[in-house]
């Protein structure tokens, strides 16, 4: 009894080892949400989402916010000198908390381009950029103390 308790044991483990147990990839629209095997880039601003199904195209203007390679982006208004410029791009979301968000704002608006911008956004409008005279603080702030130490 205590052989065959062992073995379905470990065929337990073993076939729960195998189950994917990660966040699949996502698209957002006002027809509500997605899921997809992967999430890729077409051509002219579409995202294309790729499952068993088949592929399914998105306009970006028609997408709130997607998930690629386990990182959010979300549709925000694009931001120069202090003021919306009237157009959006995606930009990853990298912190939240009392709801407010913070993004890595993505150069010509392609996700996944790294940028060290970083904007704070509260329910889709623009309150502050970080710079050097409050980077410390938003720092403080939005991710632990220890992160913002060890990026010096």
């Amino acid at each position: 009894m205590k052989k065959l308790s062992i073995l379905v044991i470990i065929g337990i483990v073993c076939i729960t080892s195998m189950v994917k147990a990660g966040v699949p990839d996502y698209v957002i629209c006002d027809e509500g949400v997605r899921y997809f095997e992967k999430v890729r880039y077409g051509l002219n601003s579409n995202l294309v989402g790729i499952s068993e199904a088949g592929r399914l195209r998105y306009q970006a203007e028609d997408v709130i916010s997607f998930r690629r390679n386990g990182r959010v982006y979300e549709r925000m208004p694009v931001i120069r000198n202090h003021m919306e410029t009237g157009r959006y791009n995606f930009m990853e979301l990298v912190a939240y908390r009392n709801g407010m968000k913070v993004f890595r704002e993505s150069p010509g608006g392609i996700p996944g381009r790294k940028s060290h911008d970083l904007i704070v956004y509260k329910d889709g409008k623009y309150v502050v950029r970080f710079d050097g005279k409050n980077s410390d603080n938003l720092g403080r702030f939005f991710f632990s103390p220890d992160l913002v130490a060890s990026d010096r």
